[in-house]
């Protein structure tokens, strides 16, 4: 597959910005807002950059999986205590931090996923079930946020469209709509508007059927070798 995401030297940071990225962040107005947050708040804003320690995730289980060599890509892979540590999740509070702080407890046996609506075979699948029928493949992806950060990290998963494909979308179907669980018990994101960012819960993410059904579209069971940890929790797809 053609890639067109390499970057060129005019992608490039120039260092005179880097080596001023306080005054470049204070002439964004983030330095100046930044001032009347509390003194963790102001240390968090730019965390990201200066390298702090993030808590780290507790071992995984350990997974068998190909790795198709059109998706290992040279790029180098983001710091794992990066990937782990640095998330967005709400339903474990509005830190990036806090997925990794929050989630350790977080009971995922038993989980389903269930596909219906505007298909011709609704079907619920356990995630055991899912790990059956389709071959695990690492993948390595670079992620951009709209936030202004990225990662490389090596997602392990399967084509998200091969498991659409089992429930036979019909000529009505155009999204694909991802409903979270709602557990205000175990999330409490969802149980106090304040620490869940004032989201409606469950959370609803959708994408085009054609987005959905497209190779590069991942369900992903795992990040590096082992099945995803409680605390590495991210809204990816």
């Amino acid at each position: 597959m053609k890639k067109n995401h390499q970057l060129t030297e005019a992608d490039v940071t120039p260092e005179s910005v880097f080596q001023q990225r306080r005054k470049v962040l204070q002439a964004l107005g983030i330095g100046a807002a930044s001032l009347a947050l509390p003194l963790s708040a102001q240390a968090d804003l730019l965390s990201w950059f200066k390298g702090n320690d993030r808590p780290k995730a507790p071992p995984g289980k350990a997974l068998e999986f190909s790795r198709p060599p059109q998706w290992q890509d040279k790029l180098t892979l983001t710091p794992e205590d990066k990937v782990t540590g640095y998330n967005n999740f709400y339903e474990f509070g509005l830190d990036k931090a806090d997925p990794a702080a929050n989630a350790g407890g977080l009971k995922t046996e038993g989980w389903k996923v269930r596909i219906d609506g505007e298909v011709a075979k609704p079907l619920t699948l356990d995630i055991d079930d899912l790990m059956k029928r389709f071959p695990l493949e690492q993948r390595i992806y670079r992620m951009r946020c709209v936030e202004a950060w990225s990662m490389v990290v090596p997602w392990i998963g399967f084509e998200l469209g091969k498991l659409l494909k089992l429930a036979e979308p019909n000529g009505n179907a155009r999204f694909v709509a991802f409903q979270t669980l709602y557990d205000p018990q175990q999330m409490p994101g969802q149980k106090d508007r304040f620490i869940g960012g004032g989201l409606q819960y469950p959370y609803v993410e959708g994408l085009r059927l054609d987005e959905a059904m497209h190779p590069l579209a991942l369900l992903t069971v795992a990040c590096t070798a082992k099945r995803c940890r409680r605390r590495t929790v991210r809204r990816c797809g």
